[in-house]
């Protein structure tokens, strides 16, 4: 593992010792996500891929850490580059929140399989706890509000997975949003 934005700690970024690379990072991730993440096998994405199994081995040891490679991937993408301007926790979570949801709509099964423990999923939920006691949540409250917030749009995601918010999705996601941020605690 190395360091990459914000300290998060990222997977390796090359494969283990041997012949030149065939694959990259993203080759990979790219192509899990075409799968529904629930029956993912590292054999049929090294078929997807034209690889055998045994290349891919050289990038994840297992399924388990190829999940951790897409959570990573998909975590690092959601992540805000910066922390909010003027303590608006709310804004900061606003983005969090459509990132969210334009990485997580289109992976078939990842609602409930993504993201996964990983250090850098640890690393975003501490980015939040840090910008929300920053801004005089106390750290029970903020632990509190990144949950609900994190549950909610997860929640929704899955509902929109399911077919169950079709209509104006765009918008009523926004309204849900934006009446779920002005709920949560201020202080």
């Amino acid at each position: 593992m190395t360091r990459g934005h914000k300290g998060i700690l990222t997977r390796m970024t090359t494969p283990k010792l041997g012949r030149p690379a065939r694959l990259s990072r993203d080759e990979i991730v790219s192509a899990a996500l075409e799968f529904d993440v629930d029956t993912l096998t590292v054999r049929a994405l090294a078929r997807r891929l034209g690889v055998s199994h045994s290349a891919l081995y050289r990038w994840v040891a297992d399924r388990d850490e190829l999940l951790d490679l897409i959570s990573d991937t998909l975590l690092t993408r959601i992540t805000p580059a910066e922390d909010p301007p003027d303590g608006d926790w709310r804004g900061w979570l606003a983005a969090l929140g459509h990132a969210m949801r334009r990485e997580f709509l289109p992976v078939t099964g990842g609602t409930v399989a993504l993201p996964r423990m990983t250090p850098t999923h640890r690393a975003l939920h501490d980015d939040a706890d840090r910008i929300l006691t920053a801004n005089g949540l106390s750290q029970r409250t903020a632990t509190e509000t990144y949950l609900v917030f994190v549950l909610t749009v997860r929640g929704w995601i899955a509902a929109e997975q399911a077919k169950h918010v079709s209509a104006e999705a765009d918008r009523r996601f926004a309204m849900m949003l934006d009446a779920l941020l002005r709920g949560l605690p201020a202080r």
